[in-house]
Parts: C-alpha cells; sequence; structure tokens
C-alpha cells in the first residue's frame, strides 16, 4: 500500500465541520454553518494550504476589492485560513498525525503557531475521505466536544480547460 504521504498529497474539499458531544452523538455543533465550505491542499515540497468560509458570505456590493467595513468584517469574521509547511511522522496504519505550521493564517493569533492534526483516511465508493481534527477535545459551554472536519480527496484538475461558467 501507498505511504500516507504520498495519498495526503493533493487537494481536498470539505464536506463536513462538526464538533460532536462526546456523551450524546445526536448532539452535533456545525461551528462554521452546516454550509461550510473549504479547500485543504498538500503539496509534494512539503506546504499546505487551508481555507474554509460559512456558506452565506456575500459578494461585495462594490466589486471584489471595494468592500464597506461592515462587508469586510463580515468576510473576515466567517472564513478563516491558514498556510505554511507541514510535517507527517508516518506512522504503520491509517491513523496518523499531521502538524500545520501556521506561518500565515486568519484568525491572526494562528500565526508562528502549530496546529497538531489527528488524521484518518479511508476509502469508500472508489473514493478517499481525510478526517481531520485537534488531538484535545474542544468544550464549548460546559459540554465536551469532537471535533471534525471531513474532506474528500479532488480528482486532478485539467489545467487546460477552462470551465464555461467562468468569465475570463
Amino acid at each position: 500500500m501507498p505511504s500516507f504521504l504520498s495519498r495526503v498529497l493533493g487537494a481536498w474539499e470539505l464536506l463536513t465541520y462538526t464538533a460532536t458531544n462526546i456523551e450524546d452523538d445526536n448532539d452535533v455543533l456545525y461551528p462554521m454553518g452546516e454550509q461550510c465550505k473549504g479547500q485543504i491542499v498538500y503539496t509534494h515540497d512539503g506546504y499546505m494550504t487551508a481555507v474554509l468560509q460559512w456558506g452565506d458570505v456575500e459578494p461585495y456590493e462594490r466589486g471584489p476589492t471595494r468592500g464597506t467595513t461592515r462587508e469586510l468584517a463580515n468576510a473576515g469574521k466567517k472564513t478563516m485560513s491558514y498556510c505554511g509547511p507541514f510535517y507527517l511522522d508516518e506512522q504503520p496504519g491509517n491513523k496518523q498525525k499531521i502538524i500545520h505550521h501556521a506561518k500565515i493564517a486568519l484568525p491572526p493569533n494562528w500565526i508562528s503557531t502549530l496546529q497538531l492534526r489527528l488524521a484518518e483516511m479511508t476509502e469508500e465508493d472508489g473514493q478517499v475521505f481525510l478526517t481531520l481534527g485537534p488531538e484535545a477535545l474542544l468544550e464549548h459551554k460546559g459540554v465536551k466536544r469532537d471535533v471534525r472536519l471531513k474532506w474528500r480527496k479532488l480528482p486532478p484538475n485539467d489545467t487546460s480547460k477552462v470551465p464555461r461558467e467562468v468569465k475570463l
């Protein structure tokens, strides 16, 4: 079987971002809403980038670079992104630990921090899934929660074909 590292390389799209009560599987929160979207990319040369966004972020009325203070604040509040090198101390088996070294980040509090993620890869119906989450449980309003982000591997992009719906 190929190494975990060789299988994690590439682009992934976010399917779900959940925080589940460890004492009640039916008590699930969606920290960035149920329509949260995102991508995470791991490159062959050891870098990663992740962008997550609430599903209801509205475009700026006056164009992509001319947001009002309210529009900019809303977009910043509803977007999380970071990038930098990643490290993987590959162990036998499917469960791994990936360390993301945030060099650039929103929220800026993450700049120069190490974000440890437990990682598990699974396959189903020919698709590959990556589940990531912090090592520690999150406590929210006195309830301990297991935070998990489930990603699906994206197929290679045909860089020679611009989609029709994209305006050049």
